[in-house]
């Protein structure tokens, strides 16, 4: 029994004398191990800003790019700017060659300066001169109106009478002498050595004519004897006696318009007749216009289409507004929730890749635009006003600030494991002893290289990156 118990005794202090000899081998080859281990790259961990960013590629755009067209089609008569020229609104930059509509708008300048002259005169005071001729102009009138109501005239009956006796006359001579004409002469006895001459006779011809004559005298006095009666036999004259009055009372209303003024009536029509007169002389000038481009707002002239002498083409120039510039970019699905407006932009230019241009977010689309599978948000980025030499088309990357954290423990993003089953991330740590332990941490916000530590790591620890061969078997996150 006592032998039983010896060899217990032994068995246990070889036992303990094993144990510690394992144990003093395994952390000789573990030290030789850490010792051995190569690290290739080490950080530590700090407390920082962090600036959360999302980035996206576009083309600069200018405000406002327009294309400026005629109204009209007609040749080409001046162009007043050329391509890449500063021009400010109101500016003409062409004209079309159109005489028709210059020469209304002239006429009805001239229209209007006429009217513009009487409604003066309206108003001005009457001179004595236009008294007078307007009370010369009321007697005259009376004086047809008298003549007018009074009927027969003596003169002019005695003028007619004697007409129709004039007419007479002449009928009596146009028969004598046909008479003459168509009776035989006597014929006297001829003289010794003498020819003697027969008158001639009258052919058909002359006969004809002289009836046709005859014809007429008797017409004529026909005439001249109506007139005669008409004239001895008249009553007053109705037509001429309402023209008369009609022009008595156009003088008098002239004349007691220059004594008393012009009425509140003939001021009103004189003035809507002005007014009328200025809306002809605006409608021309519109239609002018029609025939000339003009600069809607201040911009530069980014291309020129026209030829003097041609028609014009659809557009005639591109006008574009340097004033302010943007860039639309195509922020994917998984960061426009945390792009908002009025969040802060670095932009760098591919033709000036020494400046660096801001700006600032101020439109994020609503709905999506589909790229095939891909789902982006169209996102509108106002640059701020510089005098940088931008130009329309310039390519741009742009980098929104969507999170701006301070004083946060970070890590650079190549010192972080993430598991890709699990989604959990992993730092590799040097421990007191010396020896390497790969720890679970908890990450926050993330950018190109930094990411933010919510747990698992503490200020000024090492953080190293080891093959992954060198970790201690064993140990949790391996």
């Amino acid at each position: 029994m006592r032998r039983i118990l010896k060899y217990l005794l032994i068995i246990g202090v070889l036992g303990v004398v094993g144990v510690f000899v394992f144990r003093s081998i395994r952390e000789n080859r573990a030290a030789e191990q850490s010792a051995q281990t190569v690290v290739q790259d080490e950080t530590v961990v700090e407390s920082s800003d962090l600036s959360v960013t999302v980035s996206a590629v576009g083309t600069v755009n200018p405000a406002r790019q327009v294309g400026l067209a005629f109204e009209l089609s007609a040749p080409v008569s001046e162009i007043f700017a050329q391509e890449g020229q500063p021009v400010e609104a109101g500016m003409v930059l062409a004209r079309l060659d159109v005489p028709d509509l210059q020469n209304a708008l002239q006429n009805a300048q001239i229209a209007l300066d006429l009217q513009q002259i009487s409604y003066d005169s309206l108003l001005a005071p009457a001179r004595d001169v236009d008294i007078e001729v307007a009370r010369a102009a009321v007697a005259a009138a009376q004086a047809q109106v008298s003549a007018a109501a009074q009927g027969a005239d003596a003169n002019q009956a005695e003028i007619t009478r004697l007409q129709a006796e004039i007419a007479r006359n002449r009928l009596w001579q146009q028969q004598l002498q046909r008479d003459q004409r168509l009776t035989p002469p006597e014929i006297p006895a001829a003289i010794p050595g003498i020819p003697q001459r027969l008158p001639p006779v009258a052919s058909p011809e002359e006969i004809a004519q002289m009836e046709s004559g005859l014809e007429q005298a008797d017409y004529e006095v026909l005439i001249a004897d109506a007139n005669s009666d008409a004239a001895e036999n008249r009553g007053p004259d109705v037509g001429g006696l309402s023209a008369a009055n009609a022009q008595l009372v156009a003088a008098q209303e002239q004349l007691d318009r220059l004594l008393n003024g012009p009425s509140e009536l003939d001021v009103q029509m004189a003035e809507n007749q002005l007014q009328q007169a200025e809306l002809a002389v605006e409608q021309a000038q519109a239609n002018l216009n029609r025939a000339m481009l003009i600069v809607p707002f201040n911009g530069v002239i980014a291309q020129n289409n026209l030829v003097v002498g041609e028609l014009p083409p659809q557009v005639a120039f591109e006008l574009i507004d340097a004033s302010s510039y943007y860039v639309d970019l195509a922020i994917d699905e998984t960061d426009i929730v945390r792009v908002q407006e009025g969040q802060a932009v670095s932009l760098a230019l591919d033709a000036l890749p020494e400046t660096r241009i801001t700006g600032t977010v101020t439109r994020v689309a609503q709905t999506p635009t589909l790229t095939g599978q891909v789902v982006t948000y169209m996102t509108r980025v106002t640059l701020t006003p510089t005098l940088e030499p931008i130009r329309v088309g310039m390519n741009a990357t742009a980098t929104i600030v969507v999170d701006d954290l301070k004083n946060v423990l970070t890590l650079r993003n190549r010192f972080i494991r993430i598991d890709r089953t699990t989604q959990e991330a992993f730092a590799t740590i040097q421990r007191p002893d010396g020896q390497y332990e790969e720890v679970k941490i908890e990450l926050g916000l993330r950018n190109e290289t930094h990411s933010q530590i919510l747990s698992g790591l503490e200020v000024g620890q090492r953080v190293v990156l080891l093959p992954r061969e060198s970790l201690i078997p064993g140990v949790s996150g391996r």
